[in-house]
């Protein structure tokens, strides 16, 4: 925490970012726990598991979608900065 702190320079954002670093890891510990629990018999398929999936298939989402690129910007690639030079 002392870290975050030093870095975020803020207390606003130091816990902004232990809230997150806990719910993230909240998450992840339910995904876990229901599904490996559903898998061994420990738990029944109930409200906890539907949850755990749809939280499972949302960060699978964020993970693989295509990000969001500007088309009205005018970004030169190092490529094509490699053939403009090149093509003088």
């Amino acid at each position: 925490m002392g870290a975050i702190k030093r870095e975020m320079n803020n207390s606003k954002w130091t816990w902004a970012a232990i809230g997150y670093q806990c719910g993230f890891a909240y998450v992840i510990a339910l995904i876990v726990y229901q599904l490996v629990g559903l898998l061994t018999g420990e738990v029944t398929f109930g409200i906890g598991t539907v949850a755990a999936v749809v939280v499972l298939v949302f960060l699978i989402y964020m993970l693989f979608r295509k990000g969001y690129q500007n088309k009205d910007s005018n970004q030169l690639y190092a490529v094509d900065a490699l053939n403009a030079i090149n093509n003088r």
